[in-house]
């Protein structure tokens, strides 16, 4: 089956409760999926790559998915793991519900929630995908890839 990879890179913030200011939070993955056609349909990728939180991570690896629906549930919704340079694992979930009617908005930012390995909230996210600085870096990262055994849709 002919799946596909790119490469993504988002940056923002997450704000913890108590806190006066908010820590910079930047990923970087490649994510592939199995299925070049299920992106206009339903599909989970995998992803992989680094993740920079400051005062948590300075360059992680992380790896978790990416379900691709924007155009039959109208959204993209992120799921990693990664251990912090604490030791402890933590995990991210976070979700673009994509509107027509504001594309740029929904499908350049990001909110998400980081959990501790106790499942309770360390904070809340908020990244942004740049269009002036990353386009032309995702479009040119795009890649058909050969998939074993056929992947697995959503």
């Amino acid at each position: 089956m002919l799946g596909f990879s790119f490469n993504e890179v988002m940056e923002g913030t997450v704000q913890r409760d108590g806190e006066r200011f908010d820590r910079p939070f930047r990923f970087e993955f490649v994510v592939t999926a199995p299925s070049a056609l299920g992106f206009f349909t339903d599909v989970v990728g995998e992803t992989k790559g680094t993740v920079r939180i400051d005062g948590l991570a300075k360059e992680a690896f992380a790896e978790g998915t990416l379900e691709m629906s924007p155009f039959l549930k109208r959204r993209l919704r992120y799921e990693f793991r990664l251990k912090a340079d604490d030791g402890q694992d933590y995990r991210f979930d976070g979700t673009k519900s994509i509107s027509y009617l504001r594309p740029l908005t929904t499908w350049t930012t990001l909110p998400g929630t980081l959990y501790d390995s106790k499942g309770k909230v360390w904070g809340t996210a908020l990244l942004r995908f740049s269009l002036r600085r990353e386009l032309l870096s995702l479009l040119g990262s795009f890649r058909a890839v050969r998939e074993a055994g056929g992947g697995a849709n959503a």
